[in-house]
């Protein structure tokens, strides 16, 4: 006794006839699709945050206050004043509006990046200090004060996000806390 192929659907073999070839399998498109949406996604953000090459804010000199000229293409006609970092304005903020504590927590911000873009898919923002504890330390609290005013500092600038994530950091690079923004 031979054993038969499966038969597939709509396709009959003839007796004495070899079996019709099998059409390959069709890849999903939809599936290949969203999945090189998504990497595209993946990719883009990445390439974004590390390809900006700049920081919002890094607490050290501008060129300015470094005592180097800026270069001649720099200069507008008219003269304009420094723009202030996002670290001290932020610090400036927190001063101003906030609690005691929280002014006490601002003190050890180090470095605030990603505050200054805004696309509403996918904002991200980083609050860097000089805190060692990790995520189950004390310091914890403290980050959470940061991502809080963090918050009301953007709306303030009117730089609210409807996606915005901020995450503070310790010394080490290690997350302490983050919030929405």
């Amino acid at each position: 006794m031979t054993t038969q192929p499966p038969q597939q659907p709509g396709l009959q073999h003839q007796p004495g006839y070899p079996p019709p070839p099998v059409p390959p399998k069709k890849r999903s498109v939809a599936k290949l699709g969203c999945l090189g949406v998504l990497a595209v996604i993946v990719i883009g953000g990445i390439a974004s945050v590390a390809g900006s090459g700049s920081d919002d804010s890094a607490v050290g000199t501008t060129s300015a206050s470094a005592g180097t000229k800026p270069s001649a293409s720099s200069h507008s006609s008219k003269a304009a004043a420094p723009r202030q970092s996002t670290v001290d304005a932020f610090k400036a903020y927190v001063k101003k509006h906030e609690s005691a504590r929280t002014r006490e927590a601002a003190t050890h911000v180090t470095k605030v990046q990603g505050a200054d873009e805004n696309n509403d898919i996918l904002d991200t923002a980083d609050i860097y200090t000089d805190y060692t504890g990790g995520l189950a330390s004390a310091d914890t609290g403290n980050a959470k004060l940061l991502a809080s005013a963090f918050a009301d500092f953007q709306a303030s600038r009117g730089k609210a996000s409807k996606n915005g994530l901020v995450t503070v950091y310790n010394a080490d690079g290690d997350i302490l806390s983050n919030g929405k923004y």
